[in-house]
């Protein structure tokens, strides 16, 4: 018997393809959805283990996603003294004179989606007055001859020089910690300004160059936009005797930024007045700096005008040690959105 063999028209073969694709792009969306789901639940699980470190001493991960208070998880802290809830975090909003007739307009902070999955919560500064604020001080009056480690991971919506994301200082006089962006202030063919720190008297610019300490390559050019998160972090080595001196290793200290979990090349000491004092009394904060005023210790002035913060944050984290390259990678590849 002979078969007959039946050829398939090109107009069978289009209906097909276009039925497959019309699948594919009804479960695209859902794959996506359980990825990003996939992705929240693996960091939500490392950050309470980030938790339990007995040096971390503050973890806000912003999942409150109303109301003012950031609840602190870092309950291990090995201080017998430490009590937690010291170290929640106070959202603050105020209000200001920016009507035409003079008038009053109350501006607050926004809870807004964060990092990834939909459930990922964040808190939007406005870059005027929207601030959140530590109470307690004890526990993170740190010096240069402590070892410590800050993690943010934020968003920027604007960039302005001196934006600042943290500070814990009346600066100039007590620059104690901080970090803020310096985008406008320096630049030459092969280097431009990205952010400045202070570590008590030491005052460093990072530029926009990455270096491998193992192998020396760098990277140059990294650029910040407005459509991506970035993990910047601020760490803080004793070294009583440093191996030489550069800007981030005075004082018997070493200090680094890293961007993303990369070392940010060191790019020169800063031409800021140098702050003259180590410590002071001044809380920490989120989304501005604290200026000296000769007001009680604790409050100061805020400059929002010059160093508000415009953006999302969405993670911060704090260890009364320096963490190492390795674990601040780790940090980014829990944390990061397509890796």
């Amino acid at each position: 018997m002979r078969m007959l063999r039946r050829n398939y028209t090109i107009l069978e073969l289009l209906f097909v393809i276009s039925c497959i694709i019309i699948l594919l792009s009804m479960l695209l969306p859902a794959f996506n959805e359980s990825r990003e789901k996939t992705r929240f639940v693996r960091w939500i699980g490392f950050n309470k283990q980030c938790s339990s470190d007995p040096s971390c001493v503050i973890n806000f991960n912003f999942q409150e996603g109303r109301g003012a208070i950031l609840a602190n998880s870092a309950a291990g802290h090995e201080n017998k003294k430490f009590n937690v809830k010291d170290y929640y975090g106070i959202v603050k909003n105020g209000t200001s004179v920016d009507q035409k007739d003079g008038s009053w307009k109350t501006v607050e902070g926004k809870w807004v989606k964060g990092r990834w999955w939909k459930g990922k919560r964040a808190l939007q500064f406005n870059g005027f007055d929207t601030m959140v604020e530590i109470p307690g001080i004890e526990a993170i009056d740190f010096g240069e001859q402590d070892d410590f480690t800050i993690i943010v991971w934020l968003k920027f919506d604007k960039f302005t020089n001196w934006s600042t994301p943290f500070s814990k200082a009346y600066s100039p006089d007590f620059a104690q910690y901080d970090l803020y962006l310096d985008n406008t202030s320096y630049s030459t063919s092969t280097a431009r300004a990205q952010f400045e720190v202070d570590v008590c008297r030491t005052c460093v610019g990072y530029d926009n160059i990455l270096i491998n300490h193992e192998t020396g390559d760098t990277t140059p050019n990294i650029a910040l936009d407005t459509d991506h998160w970035y993990m910047l972090a601020l760490r803080n080595r004793a070294a009583k005797t440093p191996a030489s001196v550069s800007p981030n290793n005075i004082n018997d200290h070493v200090v680094d930024v890293l961007w993303n979990g990369q070392n940010m090349a060191v790019g020169r000491g800063t031409n800021n007045v140098i702050a003259t004092g180590t410590r002071c009394g001044a809380k920490l904060i989120m989304g501005v700096m604290r200026f000296t005023t000769g007001q009680n210790e604790g409050e100061g002035r805020l400059d929002f005008m010059n160093t508000g913060f415009t953006g999302k944050i969405d993670e911060f984290i704090i260890y009364k040690r320096a963490l190492s390259d390795i674990e601040l990678r780790g940090h980014y590849a829990m944390g990061a959105e397509h890796l």
